[in-house]
């Protein structure tokens, strides 16, 4: 893959380096939560394709090129999935520097004690687990995976942290303010403080226009425009195969921008389809983007969102 040598054009909108990347290493969930458009979608997504090594290598160092800052390995699925994760870390956190991070956000339900093992030497410096509710039918219901395995992968990856003396990675729990839990999260958040947590609250997102999530998961919340997004001016979000996607909601697939396997990251991300993206998003001229239906949970029914 030949070096690319473009520059942003002068007075390109977001043509600043950008900030954060999410590389999807294989295709696929095991969960089936209702506000994941995870076997949901109009284009089906076979599971299991993995990404190649090689370019897998080339798509990170391309990214330490180009300066980004934030490096995800996992994009539209379950990384635990990929029995190269560690590795794939590992690649990235030998090659980074402070305040450089790589991250992984999991369902946990796949954090074996194997996995549990080569996680925590692989460099990782965050990993955030998906527990949407402490009912284990409420659970279920939402993510169809059962929750005693869960919190049982997670007792045993601190154990082990803790055991061996690692600082790294952090551990924190994520869940989405949905209707089947609005009423718990007082209690879910008291339960994980007191095991020295953070949690995080976020939002119910519609994923650009997925009616079924709307219907199971948002039911009478009022869903509201994005009134700024960074996605698209700072994100990078790259396919199993090498392709870009403009925004980590375009399950659909829909707004392709570019192929790492014939551009470079560079030729790309300062290339006229993503300026010209950047630059109608900022004049609020998102007709025949993605961003036209993209919505998510209002401010006012957000009670505990922190």
């Amino acid at each position: 893959m030949q070096k690319n040598s473009q520059q942003p054009e002068n007075g390109a909108v977001g043509s600043n380096v950008p900030d954060h990347v999410q590389i999807q290493t294989i295709t696929g969930c095991n969960a089936k939560c209702i506000f994941c458009p995870n076997g949901k979608t109009r284009r089906k997504i076979p599971a299991g394709r993995r990404m190649d090594w090689d370019l897998y290598r080339s798509i990170v160092d391309q990214c330490l090129e180009l300066g980004i800052r934030r490096y995800s390995v996992y994009l539209m699925n379950e990384p635990m999935l990929d029995p190269e994760l560690a590795g794939r870390v590992a690649y990235v956190s030998a090659r980074i520097k402070k305040p450089q991070y790589v991250k992984v956000t999991s369902h946990g339900g796949l954090l074996s004690e194997r996995m549990a093992k080569e996680l925590l030497d692989s460099g990782l410096d965050k990993l955030k687990i998906s527990v949407q509710s402490l009912d284990p039918d409420t659970y279920r219901n939402i993510m169809g995976l059962p929750l005693a395995k869960t919190l049982k992968n997670i007792d045993r990856f601190l154990e082990l942290k803790v055991r061996g003396g690692y600082k790294l990675p952090r551990l924190e729990i994520v869940m989405v303010d949905s209707i089947q839990t609005h009423d718990e999260i007082p209690d879910i958040r008291r339960y994980w403080q007191d095991r020295n947590f953070k949690l995080y609250i976020e939002p119910v997102e519609n994923r650009a226009d997925q009616d079924n999530i709307r219907e199971t998961a948002v039911g009478r919340h009022r869903l509201t425009s994005f009134s700024w997004c960074r996605r698209l001016m700072e994100q990078v979000y790259i396919l199993y195969d090498g392709r870009m996607v403009q925004c980590c909601a375009d399950w659909e697939q829909r707004s392709l921008m570019g192929d790492l396997a014939t551009n470079s990251l560079a030729d790309i991300w300062y290339g006229q389809r993503y300026n010209d993206h950047r630059r109608r998003f900022a004049e609020g001229d998102v007709r025949g983007m993605i961003c036209t239906c993209c919505r998510k949970q209002s401010k006012e029914n957000k009670r505990a969102w922190f």
